[in-house]
């Protein structure tokens, strides 16, 4: 009898072990609280090993409730939402890249934090209008224009230039005026012997040779009368 009587109160605590559950302070879990536990127990993105977050792959945060970035953002940027904000100088994805001054302003490239301009735009951050050719370095580039040098000519400077711009009385070839009729001298603004007039057009009358000539004879004739 005293037998089964203790059979039975074992039963009973065995019975009565299983039924006691330990409730938890917070910071603790397990089945008798002996393990620390995790904020919101990883929000089911992790792992908690003694009381700390070890988030799956994409998460982040103490309680692995955050979106992770691409490279921590190589601790050169912040990380928002999963996406990175670089700090100032940087970018990329990672922000591991060099950023570029303006972003190139959308007229080139960015490798390597210089820029890289597109056809016609020049400079740090490519602001600039480009001149064709570098201006053949003979003269200045100015808002896309060249400003050529002394002695050289063209959209590029790459032809020499004629003196006066041959007075706009002929043509410039290779740095020599080929003047139009009538017209002559380096720069073309003389008129050829025997013709005037402001196209150089006009040749001298016979009468105004005459009269020259009647004016040469009294001048000859008045120089022997008065020796």
């Amino acid at each position: 009898f005293l037998f089964s009587v203790c059979m039975s109160l074992l039963l009973l605590l065995v019975l009565f072990s299983l039924l006691v559950i330990c409730v938890c302070d917070p910071g603790f879990a397990g089945p008798d609280c002996s393990q620390r536990a995790c904020p919101d127990d990883c929000n089911d993105r992790g792992r908690c090993v003694n009381g700390k977050c070890v988030c799956d792959s994409g998460y982040t945060g103490e309680d692995c409730s955050e979106d992770s970035c691409p490279g921590n953002c190589n601790n050169r940027g912040r990380c928002i939402n999963g996406q990175c904000v670089c700090d100032d100088g940087f970018t990329g994805d990672d922000c591991s890249e060099d950023s570029c001054p303006g972003n190139c302003n959308n007229r080139g490239r960015c490798i390597n934090g210089q820029c890289v301009c597109d056809d016609g735009f020049t400079g740090d951050n490519c602001s600039q209008k480009a001149c064709p050719n570098n201006c053949s370095k003979r003269g200045k580039c100015v808002n896309g224009k060249c400003v050529c040098d002394v002695g050289f000519t063209g959209p590029d400077c790459a032809a020499k230039g004629c003196p006066n711009n041959c007075s706009n009385k002929g043509r410039c070839v290779k740095g020599s005026c080929v003047c139009r009729r009538g017209f002559t001298g380096p720069d073309c603004s003389q008129c050829l012997e025997g013709k005037t007039g402001p196209n150089c057009d006009t040749g001298e009358s016979k009468q105004a040779k005459y009269a020259i000539f009647d004016l040469k004879k009294s001048l000859i004739g008045s120089v022997l009368l008065s020796n």
